[in-house]
């Protein structure tokens, strides 16, 4: 895929996930990206370069928004066959296993006798 595909699949990528710029920046910078918004929106439309780990950087981005916006679209399903359970059960089983758990002696202690 050449460079020019790459953002112009970008760009259809942030309109699909119903980003401004200014948005997938904000994204992009908290994932680690140095590029400011000039250089993102030229990116975008195919007249600024980006360094490949930008590139990156910026796909992570988009990735999250596209997962963010369909993730809130999901049908949820039907009620499980064990709704009306105790919810806290399984938080009470890991206390008492971690409870329970007796510490192991490292390799270089010696038990005492």
């Amino acid at each position: 895929m050449t460079d020019d595909d790459r953002s112009r699949r970008m760009n259809a990528a942030r309109v699909r996930s119903e980003l401004t710029v200014q948005d997938l920046w904000l994204r992009y910078v908290a994932l680690g990206g140095t590029g400011d918004a000039f250089d993102l929106d030229g990116y975008l439309q195919g007249l600024v370069p980006l360094e490949p780990f930008q590139q990156d950087i910026l796909a992570q981005a988009l990735n999250e928004a596209l997962d963010d916006l369909y993730r809130a679209h999901h049908i949820p399903l039907s009620a499980c066959a064990g709704e009306g359970m105790d919810d806290d059960r399984l938080r009470h089983l890991v206390e008492r296993l971690l409870h329970d758990r007796s510490p192991t002696p490292d390799a270089d202690e010696v038990p005492p006798s």
